[in-house]
């Protein structure tokens, strides 16, 4: 691939790094993702099932330091919501400690997290975007679930227990990170009682924008690897498929939603009396309320349901979208390396006798970044398959025991308001039941 100038140990030993890179797919080092690299060809018509349940997969990672979980202690204050986390100590004494933080620690963690960690080949958890509190966002995303005519407002406690569900999953996977679960940055945040102190604004300089631009510029570069080439083309093909079943996943509940809506409505508008408690009147009023009951009951039954899917399947979708995401950008790191130390390995060649000594240097560390940056990119690839086959799995089975429970506990409710209505009494009709004069 790369070949310039007179050979040398250090040289010769970065061919030999390469070709055996080359051979780990061949050898031992499968990729687990099952429509990923190494995946054998699936006819249309077989199913993807079997391979996307694969039995518990075993990792040399080593145990987290910490466990979390946030709290149902929101509180919000303005357009600042804070969340109560208990941490526990995994190692040494086992002690829980209770922290109080808002969605910018988080952010300036993450932060920090990226910013030192010097290894490129790092799959870094993708965070949350930032919750939506003031009035005008709860309009918006209430007009995007409810629909656009639609002047109800969700409240916010809809979607806090939401967004604790993701930031919780976020640091779950910071803490579980064998590179990330270690610095000390991590455990600050964790083990501090006050938040660490943070910029107020966290800001992206203008060399930022410019190094993403020219590394976007690579993408379509020629791989060096088979290995990396079809991962490069699974992970790109994968992040669009995941992100339209989220969204059309999303649309679905959406519909859901407005459903719920006008049954409440329904609900509400069939509990309107009209005058009188005696007579006809009565027997409307109270025929009228106990179909309110049966409304409400459908209603109380597909708002489970829509719990249980967004919480199961719903928020796998939408954690591994924006990890599909993640995993492209770290291999356009990877392949922004790639095409440096091929740049390298040419200025070698072209390099005039008093500056081919330093053109080597360059090259030579160049390839070993790459290297470096290879190696770690394939091991944290692999993880995340493992990891992401078997959230699916679990994803899956709560997904179908919860649309399993909400089935039987919807049948056992609509059974009893069919024998309600069934046992109404209906009075015996009489001319006087119609006379608005006398309700005797």
């Amino acid at each position: 691939m790369m070949d310039g100038g007179t050979s040398s140990p250090d040289r010769s030993e970065y061919l030999q790094n390469l070709d055996n890179l080359k051979a780990v797919e061949e050898e031992e080092d499968k990729s687990s993702s099952t429509e990923g690299p190494d995946s054998p060809e699936i006819s249309a018509s077989s199913s993807p099932v079997p391979m996307m349940l694969p039995s518990s997969p075993t990792l040399d990672t080593p145990p987290p330091r910490y466990s979390v979980k946030f709290t149902d202690n929101v509180t919000k204050s303005g357009d600042t919501v804070h969340y109560t986390i208990n941490v526990r100590k995994l190692q040494g004494s086992g002690e829980i400690i209770t922290i109080t933080r808002e969605y910018d620690d988080l952010a300036y963690l993450d932060h920090q997290l990226v910013t030192n960690q010097k290894q490129t080949g790092i799959l870094y958890p993708p965070l949350p975007p930032r919750p939506l509190t003031d009035a005008a966002a709860a309009e918006t995303r209430s007009r995007k679930q409810l629909g656009s005519s639609n002047r109800s407002i969700l409240g916010d406690s809809s979607q806090w227990s939401k967004d604790c569900n993701s930031l919780e999953r976020y640091l779950e996977m910071v803490v579980a990170h064998p590179i990330l679960g270690k610095d000390s940055n991590l455990s600050e945040f964790l083990e501090r009682q006050d938040p660490p102190p943070r910029p107020s604004k966290l800001k992206k300089g203008w060399f930022s924008g410019l190094k993403d631009k020219l590394e976007a510029r690579h993408s379509a570069a020629k791989d060096s690897d088979e290995w990396f080439a079809k991962e490069r083309v699974w992970a790109a093909t994968y992040a669009n498929n995941i992100k339209d079943a989220r969204d059309n996943f999303n649309e679905m509940v959406s519909s859901r939603l407005r459903l719920i809506q006008q049954m409440g409505h329904l609900a509400a508008s069939l509990n309107i009396t009209v005058a009188g408690n005696e007579g006809a009147n009565a027997v409307y009023n109270k025929l009228n309320s106990g179909f309110s009951g049966c409304v409400e009951t459908v209603k109380c039954g597909l708002e489970n349901e829509v719990s249980s899917e967004e919480t199961s399947l719903g928020s796998y979708l939408d954690l591994y979208t924006r990890c599909l995401d993640a995993e492209n950008t770290m291999l356009l790191r990877r392949t922004s390396l790639m095409v440096e130390a091929e740049a390298a390995s040419k200025n070698v060649e072209k390099a005039k006798p008093n500056r081919e000594e330093a053109a080597r240097i360059a090259r030579d560390e160049a390839e070993k970044e790459f290297l470096d940056c290879s190696d770690l990119a394939k091991s944290e690839i692999k993880t995340f398959h493992h990891k992401r086959l078997a959230d699916f799995r679990i994803s899956l089975l709560h997904y179908v025991e919860g649309q399993l429970k909400c089935s039987r506990e919807n049948h056992a409710a609509l059974n009893q308001c069919l024998q309600r209505m069934r046992s109404f009494p209906v009075p015996k009709i009489e001319e006087s039941m119609f006379d608005p004069n006398d309700n005797n």
